[in-house]
């Protein structure tokens, strides 16, 4: 499985460039925000994307082919009325994830929940791709 939005083709391009840092805010959104994990465990693989402050219906998950994809597409230009000072750390935003797929996955079982801020996607493995695990003992 890759995680296509973790690589940045040409980020040495505008490493230490003029534009730099607005390169990279823009950048930032694509493969460094939400986080995510991706683990794969005896007989599926799970991915963990970190996204508080969205609701279930916020995300969109599908298949393209070989190509699974999660997505948000929330407006976040919107800007609340100045009262005074404040600090905005963190505001939900769109995104947009792709994973491309191996043989192994059963596309038909794949299957999503979101709680308590963490969007968990499940991608059963067919029967014969799960991992054996045997005690071998010593002679």
């Amino acid at each position: 499985m890759c995680n296509h939005s973790a690589h940045h083709a040409h980020w040495g391009h505008h490493h230490g460039g003029q534009h730099a840092g607005r390169h990279w805010k823009q950048q930032f959104a694509q493969w460094g925000y939400p986080p995510v994990n991706v683990e794969e465990l005896d007989d599926q693989y799970q991915i963990a994307i970190y996204a508080a402050g969205y609701a279930k219906t916020d995300f969109q998950v599908k298949l393209e082919g070989d190509v699974l994809i999660i997505s948000v597409d929330k407006p976040g230009n919107e800007q609340p009325p100045f009262y005074g000072p404040r600090r905005m750390q963190f505001k939900p935003g769109s995104f947009q994830k792709r994973f491309e797929l191996n043989s192994k996955i059963d596309k038909e079982a794949i299957h999503a929940k979101y709680e308590e801020g963490i969007l968990t996607v499940t991608l059963p493995k067919l029967e014969g791709f799960e991992t054996i695990r045997k005690d071998i003992g010593i002679v």
